[in-house]
């Protein structure tokens, strides 16, 4: 449960005339029409996995909303979600939602394989645990540092508006011997996403903060404002040493579980201050041992009423036990799964309230929560304060989103505030109205859940405010038809298919081997290397000179316990010309081989990078070139050719990641002009190369200017002075090449003072 100092700091009142709150309904952003779908659990699902996108803080290039940007990249550490309706980075919820989202994909994968939310979920994790790992300073296998809380409530608070805005110089605390309770629920966190997806950083992480955790066992602070108290740590410790166990099989970490839930319990949900459901689900499903956690579910997950544990954030803690319940059904610690049923049906819109506590999710659901960036509002001024009504519980005036306000898609508020389902769908009611990333992260696991057991409902194919819709029977995004092509980076230029060629197929070799006309290139006979991408992510590459071959034959061994590869092959013939590959199936040998086509017009080098799995997740064993064009006897598998944008972007991103992925940035020079294209008029004088969009800066963010320009001049046009600062490939007329060669720059591959003007 939050402390009062959480509630208080949280105040924000408004008394708005009535006429000021018709208003404001009436320039609402439009919800999704029709009744709750009470048994759409596809769409559930689909829906609460935005909230993240929302709450996303710091590079946003990955996140689906078309109201978010990039924010506090001037955070120390960047990254992270904002807390709830505020924009602090609090460590404990940060790291249980991590975590449990992370078991809702172990546990349920089908669910969101069925459902297409696979690659959702994943950017989520991604964004999470890339921020767990840059929070923690390692000494070898040991942590020096720890940081484990950015900003601080009070001050935060102080401002309502969007965190694009909010300004800089946020607090960070950082430990070298505390926060125990955090370290150990980031341990939990990486733990199961490593189980989940391979990344060998993770565990490594995840091992050494487990280590700190039991080393010190000392609570954190959470700075001079206390909002997120934590008592004991013991709860956190055993529930990362399960998740150890889950990701290792190692004995030591069963023991320590199996021992550790003996010890502390269970008499709460799992939440952010309370692991020790969490631990108990865990030793059954590592250890088989549902003795503890059953006690508790048999007790509170049973009869047809509303499962009310605490007024504040009720809905939170319902979802939750629903997730554990569910989770307890699938490995056999007995069957919830109609109480759950019946729960989910309340929350979803059969209550007292007539509400469905999801927003954006029907056309009863609630419309006010307690969030800053959706809001409207840009500062306090916009509404007038007051005090805290006679109970203390909640704000009594009422409060309405604004004109501007932005959809909400997918967000779980606190709920009913009495067991008797009273409910306020008011902004200033942050004890109904608040919404947070633990609350939605029992509402995630709950739905996958519950489709895993009813297979009911379907996804959207279009949701007010998203940019990218994620559906389908497999884990590809589908992007809408304004969305901006979907690329391995947003910043990237548009991808082309090399018009002379058929289109290419990846392809599985049945026996793989050589002919006579091949030639076999080693890692010692290429250019090897890693390079960590626009996700922070480290990924393997090669290096070689086509030899006048007309196809290879990459060979990838995977080294963890993924069955799959994904990644890209390219070369530069004036652009960046790529033809990527996803999902290449693995033989009983774990090794993986995909074919590529060379173009007639390769460039001198072409480079193969492997995108999926990362690091040391697999190993480049060897190239094959194909003189003849003959590669192994193959069994085409499915692959789509990398096709030109057919539209221009309708939305400009308003801040650019700060580094491009290297695959942007080619190491070798072009080595053929592109075609010179005369400007329609002279050029005005540049004041600094480079600088499309004149901010007084160059980096990714004029590449992007550049490339829209490129694509819709006359929705994204420059200045004639921006024309002239962005024209720096040595060749006249604005083209893509310009863009790369400001990529180059951001990169390190070009120096400012080696750019090829005209």
């Amino acid at each position: 449960m939050k402390t009062i100092n959480r509630i208080k700091a949280a105040a924000i009142s408004t008394a708005v005339a009535a006429t000021s709150v018709l208003g404001s309904f009436a320039s609402a952003p439009a919800f999704m029409s029709g009744a709750a779908d009470n048994d759409n659990y596809a769409k559930l699902l689909q829906y609460s996995l935005y909230f993240y996108d929302a709450n996303m803080c710091g590079d946003n290039s990955s996140g689906g909303l078309d109201w978010r940007s990039n924010c506090h990249m001037d955070d120390e550490i960047k990254g992270g979600f904002h807390d709830a309706g505020d924009h602090v980075m609090f460590g404990l919820p940060q790291g249980y939602t991590a975590a449990a989202l992370g078991l809702s994909y172990y546990e349920f994968k089908d669910a969101y394989d069925a459902t297409g939310q696979g690659d959702h979920i994943k950017v989520i994790l991604d964004h999470f645990c890339s921020f767990f790992r840059d929070s923690t300073k390692l000494n070898g296998d040991n942590v020096s540092n720890f940081l484990y809380q950015k900003g601080e409530g009070n001050p935060d608070h102080g401002y309502w508006g969007p965190p694009e805005t909010q300004g800089s110089g946020r607090k960070m605390y950082w430990t070298n011997s505390g926060a125990s309770d955090i370290a150990a629920n980031y341990a939990a966190a990486l733990a199961i996403n490593y189980k989940n997806f391979g990344n060998a950083d993770d565990l490594k992480y995840a091992k050494a903060l487990y280590n700190f955790s039991i080393q010190h066992n000392q609570c954190a602070t959470d700075g001079p404002d206390t909002f997120y108290a934590s008592q004991k740590c013991k709860d956190e410790q055993v529930m990362a040493a399960g998740a150890l166990a889950l990701a290792t099989g190692d004995s030591g970490y069963k023991n320590t579980l199996s021992s550790g839930v003996g010890d502390i319990g269970v008499w709460w949900a799992y939440g952010w201050n309370d692991a020790n459901l969490g631990a108990a689900v865990m030793n059954g499903i590592v250890n088989k041992d549902w003795s503890a956690a059953n006690s508790y579910l048999g007790s509170k997950c049973t009869g047809s009423n509303y499962l009310f544990l605490d007024k504040w954030g009720s809905a939170r803690l319902n979802c939750s036990m629903q997730f554990m319940a569910l989770v307890a059904t699938k490995e056999g610690g007995g069957n919830y799964t109609d109480w759950a049923t019946g729960q989910m049906n309340y929350i979803l819109g059969n209550n007292p309230a007539n509400t469905c506590f999801v927003t954006g999710f029907a056309s009863n659901s609630a419309k006010n929560a307690h969030h800053r960036a959706a809001s409207g509002y840009t500062s306090y001024d916009q509404f007038n304060m007051n005090g805290w009504d006679a109970a203390g519980d909640h704000m009594s005036p009422f409060a309405a989103y604004g004109a501007n306000a932005h959809p909400l898609i997918g967000a779980l508020v606190g709920g009913p505030c009495d067991a008797n389902g009273s409910y306020h769908d008011n902004m200033a009611d942050y004890v109904c109205n608040e919404v947070a990333i633990d609350y939605n992260a029992g509402l995630v696991g709950a739905a996958a859940g519950l489709y895993h057991f009813k297979k009911t409902g379907s996804v959207d194919t279009s949701i007010p405010g998203v940019t990218k819709i994620y559906s389908g029977s497999s884990t590809t995004p589908t992007p809408q038809p304004t969305d901006p092509p979907q690329q391995q980076n947003p910043t990237d230029p548009p991808q082309q298919q090399n018009p002379t060629n058929p289109p290419q197929q990846t392809t599985q070799p049945s026996n793989p081997g050589t002919s006579s006309g091949d030639i076999v290139l080693l890692p010692a006979d290429m250019t090897t290397g890693t390079e960590t991408g626009s996700d922070n992510e480290i990924n393997n590459y090669v290096e070689f000179k086509p030899q006048g071959a007309k196809s290879a034959t990459l060979y990838v061994k995977i080294n963890s316990s993924d069955t799959e590869i994904s990644g890209e092959f390219g070369t530069w013939t004036g652009e960046w010309l790529e033809d990527k590959f996803e999902a290449v199936k693995a033989g009983s040998d774990k090794v993986a081989t995909v074919d590529y086509t060379i173009p007639s017009n390769v460039g001198s080098t072409v480079k193969a990078i492997v995108w999926w799995p990362h690091g040391d997740g697999v190993t480049i064993e060897k190239v094959v070139l194909h003189k003849d064009g003959n590669g192994p006897s193959v069994q085409p598998v499915t692959q789509a050719p990398t096709q030109a944008p057919t539209q221009a972007p309708t939305q400009a991103p308003t801040q650019a990641p700060t580094q491009a992925p290297p695959t942007q940035a080619p190491t070798q020079a072009p080595t053929q002009a592109p075609p010179t294209q005369a400007p329609t008029q002279a050029p005005a004088s540049a004041t600094m190369y480079g600088d499309a969009n004149e901010d007084g800066r160059v980096n990714i963010a004029d590449a992007v200017a550049i490339l829209q320009c490129v694509a819709n001049a006359s929705k994204y046009p420059l200045t004639e002075t921006g024309k002239a600062n962005a024209d720096i490939d040595g060749q006249a007329g604005l083209t893509g090449t310009d863009a790369i060669t400001i990529q180059k720059l951001d990169a390190g591959v070009l120096r400012y003072d080696q750019i090829p003007l005209r």
